[in-house]
């Protein structure tokens, strides 16, 4: 690894737009050791030409058929020849002292394996909107795994973040190719799994929200299981059990009642994982009404509704909405769904809960 040479990360696809302005920012950048790896990830448009057309030989592209952005930063990984990793989308932006503070602070903090800033939001036009901080938690530093599990808004996009790349080969550290949404989250998670991080309280870079975007673009189911994905990879790693229990009664939340609603072999074989086991019986029992719930609300599996129904009155028979639920549902079916209907609706407008089941979370 050269010492001091940041290498930035720079996956395109079909970003004839803004990929020019994109590798013009890092040119500005008053901290010059860097390398810029492009990775033309078989585009149909002019992105290619585009990215070959700069002389400067820190810039160096490569063309790849299309195998998607997980495979694209792989690729670069493997590239890379810097003491630092940096992430720059082809259509986002770094503002000048993005590199220099990035790496100062990485170098007066021997102990911190990656730092972030702050940053704006910008439109197609380039036009300056949000700072992404407003929608953050934090910012956090030192140990921030758990907090990297609870969400992902932390860092938000990984523009932001610049890390050593010792810390990604020592871990053998790699995006996952199975993930289009959040590859970056489950990155960072595990990154955050094995080191600290640092924050520089400056905004540094923009990143650009527009139509094209793959977010915008993934409809709402393939989202889900995509962000599943890296839920089901956070409860799975070797640290989350040290996580607080709020931090992993929220994991399971979310995996359980969100992002896999609408599959319930999924959501039963997470139940039986033993990381669900090691949860408070009550906040256990909790999520099993709650998925029953979502399901009733779906018209979902009759049969899984049933099973999660008992399993949280016998992990809790003090829950009397679980008790209520139950109930009702076996008496009849349709209206205990317009039961929860009602409420849900009654819920949305801010008026008080008006059914027997009062607040289902």
């Amino acid at each position: 690894m050269e010492a001091g040479l940041v290498s930035v990360m720079m996956p395109a696809y079909n970003a004839e737009t803004y990929i020019g302005m994109a590798i013009e920012s890092v040119l500005a950048q008053t901290y010059p050791h860097w390398e810029l790896i492009v990775v033309n990830d078989g585009s149909a448009d002019g992105t290619g030409p585009v990215a070959e057309s700069f002389a400067d030989p820190r810039v160096r592209v490569y063309h790849r058929p299309n195998g998607g952005e997980a495979a694209a930063r792989n690729f670069a990984l493997d590239q890379m020849r810097g003491e630092f990793v940096a992430f720059l989308d082809a259509d986002d932006l770094f503002l000048p002292e993005h590199l220099a503070l990035t790496v100062a602070h990485l170098q007066r903090h021997p102990e911190h394996g990656g730092v972030y800033t702050d940053g704006h939001y910008c439109d197609g036009a380039g036009v300056r909107l949000e700072k992404l901080s407003s929608h953050r938690r934090g910012p956090f530093t030192g140990d921030i795994f758990a907090e990297v599990v609870r969400a992902s808004d932390v860092f938000g996009p990984p523009i932001c973040v610049v890390l050593r790349r010792q810390v990604v080969v020592a871990h053998d550290l790699r995006f996952d190719p199975e993930i289009v949404i959040g590859p970056d989250w489950d990155f960072l998670t595990r990154f955050a799994a094995v080191t600290h991080f640092g924050y520089v309280d400056q905004a540094t870079c923009r990143y650009r929200v527009h139509q094209t975007n793959v977010t915008v673009r993934t409809d709402a189911r393939r989202r889900a299981l995509y962000l599943a994905r890296c839920r089901e990879k956070a409860i799975h790693l070797p640290r989350f059990a040290e996580c607080p229990v709020d931090v992993q009664v929220a994991a399971f939340y979310d995996l359980l009642v969100e992002q896999l609603a609408g599959y319930p072999e999924r959501q039963s074989q997470a139940t039986a994982w033993p990381q669900f086991a090691l949860l408070p019986r009550n906040e256990q029992a909790r999520l099993l009404r709650l998925m029953a719930s979502q399901a009733l609300l779906r018209r979902g599996d009759r049969q899984a509704v049933t099973r999660w129904l008992a399993e949280a009155r016998r992990l809790n028979p003090a829950d009397v909405q679980a008790a209520l639920l139950s109930a009702f549902f076996q008496f009849n079916p349709r209206l205990c769904r317009l039961l929860l209907t009602f409420k849900q609706a009654v819920t949305r407008r801010g008026g008080p809960p008006l059914t027997p089941f009062g607040k289902l979370s």
